[in-house]
């Protein structure tokens, strides 16, 4: 993606090869944007416990 897009580019604070940063000045494409975003919260969601999941999952 950081290769297609310009304002795509390594996450400031994070890991910088599995996380990204994004411009929000409209050059990234609203359905790629939401498919990165929906991407991103089922990794973090994966990341916590059944039970934690479940408890998130209620409240959403």
């Amino acid at each position: 993606m950081r290769e297609q897009y310009e304002d795509i580019y390594p996450g400031y604070y994070m890991n910088k090869i599995h996380w990204n940063s994004i411009n929000p000045d409209g050059a990234v494409p609203d359905e790629l944007l939401k498919d990165l975003l929906d991407k991103s919260y089922d990794l973090v969601l994966a990341g916590f416990s059944k039970k934690k999941q479940a408890e998130i999952l209620e409240d959403v």
